[in-house]
């Protein structure tokens, strides 16, 4: 099968997902710029089958403005009463929608859709709360992240200071970050102070610190003194926690299982046997996410070497959406395998070291390797919601370092 073939299977597959026109067109960057006038990559899809699809983007290098300007959304919608409470949102922000003229595919599965697009301040869920918390900021702003309808992140330089912050602005109230953050100081655990401003709760700041992270400043000392940090984090019991409890793993690997199966359908049997094993290996778990091994603990949650900042021979442990209640497992499974899928010297050394500094510090012994493979399957489906070009590629070879490391567990527990 050719590389232009295994595309087309691949768009066929996530048309019949989504059960939606126009979503293989927002996942394409040369599609999405044709349709907006100018030069963009999709940065992040989300799909409700049948009902809407939403993608952010951002203006190539060339044709940036600077800015909020950079970024924005391009949506699929098939009804009449969201479409006019978009346009009634925007409207009040002085906002324009674009409603592009397009004729709806036949062999769409969902009649009456429409494709339109807008900017960050247009977004229906999160430009109001963009809209105050930017008033208050007096500088320069630059964005780093945005999730239509969920978050815009910001790089804010004060002109009276010129010192850079952090901005996260949100729909829901952020009072969840500040009490994680504070509660991680109080533990003697580096991560960045988090502070509310405005009035409304939804938008925080931290300082912009560090001259970099551990994914692209790989050290082994530091690697070594996260593991340390971890380990003291999960010495920590639920009653301690003030945050709630984390969603259960094997319900997270089933759900991946099953959308990995619609989008590449020859790989249902395989998921489903790693799906399988891993009832059994780590199924110790309740449905609620409690561990066997160790019991439920304070955990990260969402643990990576991108997620530690270094700088002046120190670290901060940042990104603490996910902090909670939950089975160890999780952040030691996410470490590994974000380590693993770099497939390089850096990369046994990041996994290396943090897994000695965490046993050394007398972390839980858990089933490291059945957790990792947890953690590549339940990522395994981020390159197809980040819109890479060669998704397929690259979810399959998750899916196979999956099946590896399950296999070569096998293999050294029967000698």
């Amino acid at each position: 099968m050719t590389l232009t073939d295994l595309h087309s299977a691949g768009d066929e597959a996530t048309a019949e997902f989504a059960n939606l026109p126009f979503v293989t067109e927002l996942r394409s960057a040369e599609a999405l710029s044709q349709r907006l006038g100018f030069p963009v990559v999709p940065n992040r899809i989300r799909v409700k089958p049948g009902r809407s699809a939403i993608v952010s983007w951002s203006r190539e290098a060339g044709s940036r403005l600077g800015g909020l300007e950079d970024w924005g959304w391009t949506a699929v919608v098939t009804s009449a009463d969201k479409l006019g409470n978009i346009r009634r949102r925007a409207a009040r922000h002085n906002e324009t929608v674009t409603v592009h003229e397009c004729s709806e595919p036949r062999s769409a599965g969902v009649t009456g859709s429409v494709l339109l697009s807008g900017s960050v301040a247009a977004d229906s869920k999160l430009g109001k709360e963009a809209a105050r918390a930017i008033a208050r900021l007096n500088g320069e702003i630059d964005v780093i992240g945005y999730n239509p309808g969920r978050r815009v992140l910001l790089k804010h330089t004060p002109e009276h200071s010129g010192v850079c912050e952090f901005i996260r602005i949100g729909t829901r109230s952020q009072q969840h970050l500040v009490e994680t953050a504070s509660q991680w100081a109080d533990w003697g655990l580096p991560t960045l102070p988090v502070e509310s401003f405005g009035s409304e709760g939804t938008a925080v700041r931290s300082p912009w610190w560090g001259t970099g992270d551990l994914e692209t400043t790989p050290d082994l000392a530091m690697t070594e003194e996260v593991g340390v940090i971890i380990a003291e984090l999960h010495r920590h019991t639920p009653a301690e926690v003030v945050s709630g409890s984390t969603p259960s793993p094997l319900e997270q690997a089933e759900d991946t299982a099953t959308l990995l199966a619609q989008l590449l359908p020859e790989a249902g049997n395989t998921v489903q046997d790693i799906v399988r094993t891993l009832r059994l290996r780590i199924g110790h778990e309740s449905l609620s996410g409690a561990a066997a091994d160790g019991g439920s603990r304070a955990i990260h949650g969402d643990l990576s070497p991108d997620q530690v900042l270094v700088g002046h021979s120190e670290c901060r442990i940042i990104d603490l959406d996910r902090a909670s209640v939950g089975p160890v497992g999780m952040d030691l499974g996410r470490w590994v395998a974000a380590c693993r899928r770099r497939t390089d010297e850096d990369g046994t050394s990041l996994e290396d070291g943090f897994l000695d500094g965490y046993r050394a510090a007398g972390g839980v012994d858990i089933d490291v390797e059945a957790w990792a493979v947890w953690a590549m399957l339940v990522t395994a489906v981020e390159p197809w919601r980040t819109c890479r070009p060669d998704w397929q590629q690259a979810t399959r070879q998750a899916i196979n370092a999956a099946q590896r490391a399950l296999a070569a567990n096998v293999e050294r527990m029967s000698k």
